[in-house]
């Protein structure tokens, strides 16, 4: 490989059964998870506890699951770290990264 140092690192994604709070890879990745999807599903007092928090990418659904639109970068991502970390939607509690 010409530019080892240009590699980059690469995640594995899990939804655990339960949430895993203050892990040292939450702490030290820069929001990878938060900035890797376009969109996370919240449930109704999710959404009004987002919306409650000045949340301005919510989608109401009346057929599906609510959406807090991240657009591959959430808005409340800051300097690589969640701003709303006791708060976060349980989606984003309960995921996970590994290295592969």
């Amino acid at each position: 490989m010409l530019f080892p140092s240009l590699r980059k690192k690469r995640y594995h994604g899990i939804l655990l059964d339960s949430p895993r709070d203050g892990d040292d890879r939450c702490r030290e990745c820069g929001g990878v998870c938060c900035s890797s999807f376009a969109a996370v599903e919240l449930s109704w007092d999710e959404y009004e506890r987002l919306e409650a928090l000045g949340a301005k990418r919510l989608q109401l659904s009346l057929y599906g699951p609510h959406k807090l639109e991240i657009d591959y970068g959430c808005e409340f991502l800051t300097e690589g770290r969640c701003s709303i970390y006791e708060s976060r939607p349980d989606i984003c509690r309960r995921f996970f990264c590994s290295d592969t």
